[in-house]
């Protein structure tokens, strides 16, 4: 059980998660319009919700994306993949994704709770803050949108 936690693994856990949802997403996609013999399109304008839930989880392509930037980082909580999982688990609840948000926690309490100084380019800390504040913003507008209809 032990090995199981290690930062390393648990990563590669969540990396498949938020790999294979959006592939399974799409196969039920392309499943349920050759089951309605409509098209894709057609599928996506007339049921609303599936459009949105189709966004909120092609967003974790863009997250899957940032734990590759910063996976190799630190294995430390106080380090930027620390934050990015943070901000993770934080982006999985509002959509409520719960297996990421445990999967999250769970990558998240496997890292070491010290403080390391690691040296990370300046270039790709503004790519994942850039990265965090496009999910978070198209996070928030989801939300928005889900609650008024």
């Amino acid at each position: 059980m032990a090995s199981f936690l290690h930062p390393t693994k648990m990563k590669r856990v969540l990396f498949g998660y938020w790999l294979m949802i959006p592939l399974v997403f799409g196969l039920y996609i392309s499943i349920l319009a050759a089951v309605k013999n409509v098209s894709v399109s057609i599928l996506f304008t007339s049921i609303p919700s599936l459009t949105l839930t189709s966004i909120v989880i092609f967003l974790l392509f863009f997250q899957l994306f940032g734990l590759f930037m910063v996976g190799n980082t630190s294995d430390c909580r106080h380090s930027l993949l620390g934050f990015y999982l943070k901000f993770s688990m934080v982006q999985q609840l509002f959509s409520l994704n719960i297996p990421g948000l445990i999967l999250c926690l769970f990558v998240y309490r496997s890292l070491v709770d010290a403080k390391e100084k690691v040296n990370v380019s300046k270039q790709v800390q503004w790519a994942v803050y850039m990265l965090i504040g496009f999910i978070g913003s198209i996070t928030i507008l989801l939300v928005w949108i889900r609650l008024s209809l």
